[in-house]
Protein backbone atom coordinates (compact mmCIF):
# COMPACT_ATOMS: atom_id res chain seq x y z
CA UNK A 1 0.00 0.00 0.00
CA UNK A 2 1.25 3.47 -0.82
CA UNK A 3 1.75 5.92 2.00
CA UNK A 4 3.05 8.87 0.00
CA UNK A 5 4.62 10.25 -3.15
CA UNK A 6 6.96 13.17 -2.61
CA UNK A 7 8.79 15.57 -4.92
CA UNK A 8 11.58 15.80 -2.38
CA UNK A 9 13.69 12.63 -1.92
CA UNK A 10 14.71 13.63 1.61
CA UNK A 11 11.09 13.88 2.76
CA UNK A 12 10.42 10.40 1.37
CA UNK A 13 13.45 9.03 3.27
CA UNK A 14 12.27 10.60 6.54
CA UNK A 15 8.76 9.12 6.19
CA UNK A 16 10.23 5.71 5.30
CA UNK A 17 12.54 5.83 8.35
CA UNK A 18 9.60 6.66 10.66
CA UNK A 19 7.61 3.74 9.29
CA UNK A 20 10.57 1.37 9.62
CA UNK A 21 10.90 2.56 13.21
CA UNK A 22 7.36 1.28 13.75
CA UNK A 23 8.37 -2.18 12.57
CA UNK A 24 6.84 -1.98 9.11
CA UNK A 25 8.36 -3.36 5.94
CA UNK A 26 8.96 -0.28 3.76
CA UNK A 27 9.84 0.07 0.10
CA UNK A 28 11.11 3.30 -1.45
CA UNK A 29 11.14 3.90 -5.18
CA UNK A 30 11.39 6.77 -7.61
CA UNK A 31 9.15 7.15 -10.62
CA UNK A 32 9.17 9.75 -13.32
CA UNK A 33 5.68 10.89 -14.14
CA UNK A 34 4.58 13.10 -17.00
CA UNK A 35 1.72 15.50 -16.58
CA UNK A 36 0.34 18.35 -18.64
CA UNK A 37 1.52 21.76 -17.57
CA UNK A 38 -1.16 23.98 -16.04
CA UNK A 39 -3.12 25.83 -18.70
CA UNK A 40 -2.06 29.37 -19.52
CA UNK A 41 -4.40 32.08 -18.27
CA UNK A 42 -7.13 33.01 -20.72
CA UNK A 43 -6.27 35.92 -22.96
CA UNK A 44 -7.97 39.18 -22.12
CA UNK A 45 -10.75 40.28 -24.45
CA UNK A 46 -9.31 42.11 -27.42
CA UNK A 47 -9.35 45.87 -27.08
CA UNK A 48 -9.96 46.10 -30.83
CA UNK A 49 -13.51 44.72 -30.58
CA UNK A 50 -15.79 47.23 -32.27
CA UNK A 51 -19.55 47.66 -32.30
CA UNK A 52 -22.01 49.23 -34.74
CA UNK A 53 -24.96 51.22 -33.49
CA UNK A 54 -27.88 50.47 -35.83
CA UNK A 55 -30.84 52.85 -35.79
CA UNK A 56 -34.34 52.31 -37.16
CA UNK A 57 -37.56 54.25 -36.80
CA UNK A 58 -36.18 57.57 -37.99
CA UNK A 59 -34.95 59.38 -41.09
CA UNK A 60 -31.23 59.45 -41.89
CA UNK A 61 -31.27 63.27 -41.74
CA UNK A 62 -32.71 63.18 -38.19
CA UNK A 63 -30.08 60.67 -37.07
CA UNK A 64 -27.28 62.72 -38.71
CA UNK A 65 -28.51 65.83 -36.88
CA UNK A 66 -28.23 64.02 -33.53
CA UNK A 67 -24.77 62.66 -34.43
CA UNK A 68 -23.25 65.89 -35.77
CA UNK A 69 -22.51 67.28 -32.29
CA UNK A 70 -20.66 64.04 -31.47
CA UNK A 71 -18.51 64.18 -34.62
CA UNK A 72 -20.17 61.12 -36.13
CA UNK A 73 -22.07 60.37 -39.29
CA UNK A 74 -24.47 57.66 -40.43
CA UNK A 75 -24.79 55.35 -43.38
CA UNK A 76 -28.05 53.95 -44.71
CA UNK A 77 -27.99 50.16 -45.10
CA UNK A 78 -30.61 47.50 -45.74
CA UNK A 79 -30.67 46.75 -41.99
CA UNK A 80 -31.17 50.35 -40.91
CA UNK A 81 -29.02 53.42 -40.38
CA UNK A 82 -25.53 52.53 -39.12
CA UNK A 83 -23.56 55.06 -37.08
CA UNK A 84 -20.00 55.66 -38.28
CA UNK A 85 -17.38 55.03 -37.05
CA UNK A 86 -17.84 51.75 -35.18
CA UNK A 87 -17.25 52.18 -31.47
CA UNK A 88 -15.88 50.41 -28.43
CA UNK A 89 -18.66 48.62 -26.53
CA UNK A 90 -18.93 51.17 -23.72
CA UNK A 91 -19.23 54.06 -26.18
CA UNK A 92 -21.70 52.18 -28.39
CA UNK A 93 -23.95 51.46 -25.41
CA UNK A 94 -23.83 55.08 -24.23
CA UNK A 95 -24.70 56.35 -27.72
CA UNK A 96 -27.49 53.83 -28.11
CA UNK A 97 -29.06 55.07 -24.85
CA UNK A 98 -28.90 58.69 -26.04
CA UNK A 99 -30.54 57.80 -29.35
CA UNK A 100 -33.17 55.59 -27.70
CA UNK A 101 -34.06 58.48 -25.37
CA UNK A 102 -34.88 60.44 -28.56
CA UNK A 103 -37.50 57.86 -29.48
CA UNK A 104 -35.41 55.88 -31.97
CA UNK A 105 -35.17 52.11 -32.07
CA UNK A 106 -31.50 51.18 -31.55
CA UNK A 107 -29.44 48.00 -31.58
CA UNK A 108 -25.76 47.47 -30.81
CA UNK A 109 -24.06 44.80 -32.93
CA UNK A 110 -20.54 43.48 -32.73
CA UNK A 111 -18.51 44.06 -35.86
CA UNK A 112 -16.43 41.16 -37.20
CA UNK A 113 -13.42 42.25 -35.15
CA UNK A 114 -10.11 40.49 -35.32
CA UNK A 115 -9.89 37.06 -36.89
CA UNK A 116 -10.47 34.34 -34.35
CA UNK A 117 -7.23 33.02 -32.98
CA UNK A 118 -6.40 29.41 -33.67
CA UNK A 119 -7.08 26.88 -30.96
CA UNK A 120 -4.31 27.06 -28.38
CA UNK A 121 -1.65 24.41 -28.54
CA UNK A 122 -1.84 21.90 -25.72
CA UNK A 123 0.52 22.77 -22.89
CA UNK A 124 3.83 20.95 -23.00
CA UNK A 125 4.16 17.86 -20.87
CA UNK A 126 6.15 18.26 -17.69
CA UNK A 127 8.18 15.36 -16.34
CA UNK A 128 8.98 15.17 -12.66
CA UNK A 129 10.30 12.52 -10.34
CA UNK A 130 8.16 11.39 -7.43
CA UNK A 131 9.66 9.41 -4.56
CA UNK A 132 7.15 6.81 -3.41
CA UNK A 133 6.96 5.25 0.01
CA UNK A 134 5.06 1.96 0.27
CA UNK A 135 4.51 -0.54 3.04
CA UNK A 136 3.57 -4.18 2.81
CA UNK A 137 3.05 -6.72 1.09
CA UNK A 138 0.12 -8.35 2.69
CA UNK A 139 -1.21 -11.84 2.08
CA UNK A 140 -4.77 -10.66 1.41
CA UNK A 141 -6.89 -7.54 1.08
CA UNK A 142 -8.41 -7.80 4.57
CA UNK A 143 -4.95 -7.69 6.15
CA UNK A 144 -3.99 -4.75 3.92
CA UNK A 145 -7.16 -2.85 4.89
CA UNK A 146 -6.47 -3.44 8.61
CA UNK A 147 -2.90 -2.16 8.17
CA UNK A 148 -4.18 0.87 6.25
CA UNK A 149 -6.57 1.74 9.11
CA UNK A 150 -3.69 1.53 11.59
CA UNK A 151 -1.64 3.89 9.42
CA UNK A 152 -4.57 6.30 9.13
CA UNK A 153 -4.86 6.30 12.95
CA UNK A 154 -1.21 7.43 13.01
CA UNK A 155 -1.93 10.32 10.62
CA UNK A 156 -0.92 8.79 7.29
CA UNK A 157 -3.20 8.89 4.26
CA UNK A 158 -2.46 5.51 2.73
CA UNK A 159 -4.20 3.72 -0.09
CA UNK A 160 -4.05 0.22 -1.39
CA UNK A 161 -2.37 0.00 -4.77
CA UNK A 162 -3.72 -2.38 -7.40
CA UNK A 163 -1.92 -5.71 -7.40
CA UNK A 164 -0.02 -4.73 -4.27
CA UNK A 165 2.23 -2.32 -6.17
Amino acid sequence: MQVGAFKDAETAKQVAARLRGQGLRVEESAATVTAAAPPAPAAAKSVTDRYDVVVSGGAAADVDAKLASKGMTSEATSGGIVVRPSLALRDAVALSRDLADSGLSVQVRRVGGPAPSPAPAPPPAVAQTLHRVRVGGYPDRATAVAAMKQLEDKGYKAFITPGGR
